[in-house]
């Protein structure tokens, strides 16, 4: 099974550290980086790796849309 490294990142993205997993396949990365934020609670986000090649990056808030009215008031 191909070996997943898991970096639990903060706000401004450096890694604070990582745990390696074997899965079978990269959708079985999605449910362990919720887990991995459970856990880290002061961690803003987690990305996966399998070897060099980018898997996901899921955060803990989702993106937050705003109209172009609301744009130009801040």
């Amino acid at each position: 099974m191909p070996l997943y490294t898991f970096h639990i990142c903060d706000a401004e993205g450096f890694s604070t550290c990582f745990e390696t997993r074997e899965l079978p396949f990269d959708s079985a990365a999605f449910p362990v980086s919720g887990e991995l934020l459970t856990q880290h609670l002061s961690a803003d986000h987690v990305t996966v790796w399998e070897d060099d090649r980018p898997v996901l990056s899921r955060h803990r808030h989702p993106p937050s849309i705003r109209g172009l009215n609301e744009l130009r008031a801040v």
